[in-house]
């Protein structure tokens, strides 16, 4: 049992040198431990639909330009895809309302990043699919974000990516 002290001493020494520098260590069932800036965490006031109490969430970039994973501070296996709707469908527009900047905590919709959540497929053969409907708003300079209701008809919760690859394993390499 004293083995065990110095190196339970040791992981209390790197997680308060991790807090010192202003870094979090956050659990992830897709990506491991992974550290994290205090000041690039995200707050969702409202959640994201279905996700209420996950108010808290951090940008992880993709290796694919353009997209990004949402993880989840406090829920280690809760990270969403996001990718950019307006290289995926031309004729994408989002209008932000007055409640939606002051969520956000924006003065102009020009400070808003726009993102739409991937569905990735369930089985082979089967394609990505992204939610025009709810995308996701985050205000970069605030650190705050928030998921859009749209009632454009054009719009669909599952639009097929073309060019998306066609299986998970793909997706995740």
């Amino acid at each position: 049992m004293t083995a065990s002290v110095p190196i339970l001493a040791r992981a209390a020494h790197r997680a308060a040198a991790v807090r010192e520098m202003g870094r979090r260590r956050v659990a992830s069932q897709l990506f491991g431990e992974m550290i994290v800036s205090e000041d690039s965490i995200l707050e969702f006031p409202e959640g994201l639909f279905g996700f209420a109490s996950c108010t808290r969430w951090v940008l992880v970039t993709a290796e694919r330009p353009g997209w990004c994973w949402l993880h989840a501070l406090d829920h280690p296996a809760l990270a969403f895809l996001l990718a950019d709707p307006f290289e995926a469908a031309d004729d994408f527009s989002v209008e932000l309302t007055p409640q939606d900047l002051a969520v956000l905590g924006a003065e102009r919709a020009t400070e808003v990043a726009v993102f739409a959540i991937v569905t990735l497929p369930v089985a082979e053969g089967h394609n990505m699919t992204m939610n025009l409907l709810g995308p996701v708003a985050i205000a970069l300079p605030s650190r705050r974000g928030r998921q859009l209701v749209l009632g454009d008809a054009r719009y669909g919760a599952k639009v097929p990516l073309a060019g998306a690859p066609s299986t998970r394993a793909q997706v995740l390499r």
